[in-house]
């Protein structure tokens, strides 16, 4: 009876490994095909949708006037030619790297100026670090003159051309100094001169050997008009 009895045993233990071997395979199945069931449905979401999908332009304008930058429509947005992005981008460069100051950064900017000068564009930048008046040797290392592009214009009709709206933030051993933010307008003419030979480090800074050919910076009337007295002047 006691080998029968293990027999019996025996037949159910291996009953059992079957049948749970046979309901693991079922849920292994049951995954899979949800599995295979939810890429479907993404693959069929991302067909419904693709028709839909578009990239979304920023537009900005720019007030001739108060140099204020501003998103537009978007049904009034243009494409911008290469040409006048790359423009922008050396003009924005230029101006930064002439108007800011930062002792840190002041032998690298000022070479990169020079860099970018036509003759008497340079001469007339090198006086502003020479003598005893110079700017160096008056704001030292403790002033920073911190600038930000509010706008850069480039003048209809007129290639090589440009207006810059900047404002100037005065800091002293890092912190802010309180005095008000300057505002500038820049303009200024450019060309562009490659070189057919050039020096590595000029190849990085200036590739397409953008030159400035004037310039000149004037202070931006920013007070608030005065408003008109009722019944004209007397």
């Amino acid at each position: 009876m006691k080998g029968g009895d293990d027999y019996r045993r025996a037949l159910d233990f291996e009953t059992s490994l079957t049948h749970l071997q046979a309901r693991s395979e079922r849920r292994a199945w049951q995954v899979a095909g949800a599995a295979v069931a939810v890429a479907m449905g993404s693959v069929a979401a991302l067909a419904v949708m693709a028709p839909f999908y578009r990239v979304v332009p920023l537009p900005i304008e720019v007030d001739k006037v108060t140099g204020e930058a501003q998103l537009i429509d978007v049904l009034d947005a243009k494409h911008i030619p290469l040409r006048e992005i790359q423009d922008r981008h050396w003009v924005a460069v230029y101006v930064r790297s002439r108007e800011r100051y930062d002792w840190g950064l002041l032998q690298m900017d000022y070479d990169r100026v020079l860099e970018m000068s036509d003759e008497s564009v340079a001469r007339a930048y090198r006086q502003i670090y020479s003598g005893p008046d110079a700017l160096d040797k008056r704001l030292g290392a403790s002033v920073q003159y911190r600038v930000r592009v509010v706008s850069t214009t480039l003048v209809p009709d007129e290639p090589g051309r440009a207006v810059v709206h900047i404002e100037r933030t005065t800091l002293k051993n890092g912190i802010d100094s309180g005095e008000p933010a300057q505002r500038f307008v820049i303009t200024l003419a450019f060309t562009y001169r490659p070189a057919t030979l050039m020096r590595e480090r000029t190849a990085i800074e200036n590739p397409f050997g953008f030159e400035v050919t004037a310039y000149s910076r004037d202070a931006e009337d920013i007070s608030p008009a005065q408003p008109a007295v009722a019944g004209g002047t007397r």
